[in-house]
């Protein structure tokens, strides 16, 4: 039987909770859900006070924990500059 990967997961810090409204701090989710929620957000209601970087979740703004980083399939882009699949 193959093992099943661990799903990557990342929280907001609570320190920048001001830059995303409507997103609870502290709280775990889907990396790769979160990600393309986030970038949503910033295409349909940019934020002022924020501008996307390389990545959609920003590492200063968010823990990451879990996830096989080397064989999983990508779903979701998670950079700017990741390939459109």
């Amino acid at each position: 039987m193959g093992e099943q990967a661990e799903v990557r997961e990342a929280r907001l810090r609570p320190e920048f909770a001001a830059l995303y409204p409507g997103l609870e701090p502290g709280v775990w989710q889907d990396a790769a859900a979160l990600a393309e929620q986030m970038l949503t957000e910033h295409l349909l209601r940019p934020s002022p006070g924020y501008m996307l970087s390389d990545r959609v979740l920003a590492k200063e703004h968010f823990e990451f924990r879990g996830g096989n980083h080397g064989n999983r399939p990508r779903i979701a882009r998670t950079r700017r500059t990741d390939p459109v699949i």
